[in-house]
């Protein structure tokens, strides 16, 4: 399946209701957090905005939280880094310490005062390492697209603390001008995308998945990866798998005092590079 970004959503997630009109919306300003952190890497990226009004057009310079103190603590290790604010990307906060190298198996707390006092939290565990350890792909070769070979076999091993496996396909070329020809579909109605990828969740105990040529889009360079996700990104994933077509109102968050994800994951050693030809 195609994994898509619950992102789209969770700026305008505010209202009651979901068969009423837009006039009986009870507008509920909230902090949102949307971060992440990565295992063996400083923190890229933890984003705050507020809700917006469901009947305006979003903005996110405008709805983006600034000046607010943001800091991640561990809680079973000594470790404390101060997020900067990044004028250049409405919302943004991340490490500028490159020496703040986030652990496996540590436990995490996000703490957030905004200017005018409001505070949110949450807490994530960070998966353990775990390596590829079989690829029916070969590191850096040239493969030439086949729709008629058999399944690309990958296997790992098991990680712990996650909640679920995250295989990864990807494209290397990052936007559209290094995007090669499509084999699929590359039109004026539908251009090449600036990014590709394709996610597929397995269940906590498998370690092994088979992927199909169908997952690969676009010729070029092509990255196969692993993620163990923590329980908290499990969780909301399977929340929102079983809300399509129903009540979104229903998802729960793991904020303390807002609404988000803040979630964590650990990329296996041995990732998979290949050029992929017509």
């Amino acid at each position: 399946m195609k994994y898509i970004s619950f992102l789209f959503f969770l700026p305008i997630f505010s209202f009651i209701g979901c068969d009423e009109s837009s006039s009986s919306f009870t507008y509920d300003k909230q902090i949102v957090v949307m971060g992440m952190l990565e295992s063996g890497t400083a923190i890229d990226t933890v984003k705050l905005v507020y809700t917006g009004e469901v009947d305006k057009k979003y903005d996110p310079a405008a709805y983006a939280i600034t000046n607010a103190v943001v800091k991640v603590i561990g809680m079973d290790v000594v470790f404390e880094d101060s997020l900067v604010y990044d004028p250049k990307t409405p919302g943004r906060y991340h490490s500028i310490n490159p020496l703040k190298i986030i652990l496996p198996t540590k436990t995490y707390r996000l703490s957030v005062k905004t200017s005018d006092g409001k505070t949110v939290s949450a807490i994530t565990t960070v998966p353990d390492t775990f390596s590829i350890v079989y690829s029916s792909l070969i590191n850096n070769s040239v493969v030439k697209y086949n729709t008629f070979a058999p399944v690309n076999f990958f296997a790992w091993s098991p990680s712990r603390l996650h909640g679920t496996y995250l295989p990864t396909i990807s494209s290397l070329d990052s936007f559209p001008p290094l995007i090669l020809k499509s084999f699929i579909r590359d039109t004026t109605e539908n251009p090449r995308p600036d990014k590709i990828g394709y996610r597929v969740g397995l269940p906590k105990e498998q370690t092994y998945t088979e992927l199909p040529w169908i997952f690969l889009s676009y010729y070029g360079k092509t990255r196969f990866d692993v993620y163990a996700i923590d329980e908290n990104y499990t969780s909301f994933l399977n929340q929102y798998a079983g809300t399509r077509g129903g009540e979104l109102a229903g998802i729960r968050y793991n904020i303390q005092g807002g609404l988000g994800i803040f979630w964590a994951r650990t990329q296996a050693k041995g990732g998979i590079t290949i050029n992929l030809t017509p």
